[in-house]
């Protein structure tokens, strides 16, 4: 029987809780959580932890967690990108990699939703060590949202032999609903500090009880 095989274009949907932060470049190159060739690209901006409860996917419903440090300078362009990925699944850690250079790693999660309000617990698969654990009440009205407002695209390293030999640019779209949350509580780890070791204030905490998102097939940028 031959393997099955999950190549893009790929719809999703689901629900997450997105943060965002002002990427102040220097926190983030002292916080140790880029690699050398993407510290010396690193340009600042909006910084980003994401989890992700995909109910729908190509390769079925899978949890993530991310971090998205802000912006990377590309032959007179800013990208965004993902460094530090987990999911649940191993069908989502092989087809992130091969379809979008995305380097996911696998992570045990428990998703938890309730009237006392959302709790996400991330843990290293082996040990059961934490990764991230956050606790939030989303708070007053849903608002629609659309990707349209952020038309920015990821720029992915693809590695060979483990060397870049190019990247992969990803536009992602898509919409939903969102709302202010307030959180009660985190916990990082040294996988992934919490938000409060990598940023400065303001900080925003979204819920999005719904979205719907598109991810394309890649383009190839060389250089």
């Amino acid at each position: 029987m031959a393997k099955k095989e999950f190549p893009p274009p790929w719809q999703l949907e689901g629900s997450g809780v997105v943060i965002l932060f002002p990427a102040h470049k220097k926190r983030v190159l002292e916080s140790g959580l880029l690699a050398e060739e993407d510290a010396r690209t690193f340009v600042g901006g909006v910084g980003a932890v994401m989890l992700v409860h995909y109910e729908k996917s190509n390769c079925g419903p899978y949890d993530e967690l991310l971090y998205i440090p802000g912006f990377f300078a590309h032959r007179g362009k800013n990208y965004l990108r993902i460094t530090r990925i987990w999911v649940s699944t191993p069908e989502s850690v092989e087809w992130g990699r091969r379809n979008w250079a995305i380097p996911k790693e696998l992570a045990q999660f428990n998703w938890q939703k309730n009237r006392d309000g959302w709790h996400i617990d991330v843990r290293q698969m082996e040990s059961g060590d934490n990764i991230y654990s956050i606790s939030l009440k989303p708070r007053l009205f849903a608002l629609p949202v659309t990707t349209a407002l952020l038309p920015f695209s990821l720029l992915q390293r693809r590695l060979e032999n483990g060397n870049s030999s190019y990247f992969l640019e990803t536009r992602p779209t898509g919409n939903g609903w969102a709302q202010l949350a307030f959180v009660d509580s985190i916990e990082g780890s040294r996988a992934l500090p919490d938000y409060h070791s990598i940023s400065y204030p303001p900080r925003l905490a979204l819920a999005i009880p719904q979205f719907r998102l598109t991810f394309p097939v890649p383009q190839i940028v060389y250089g």
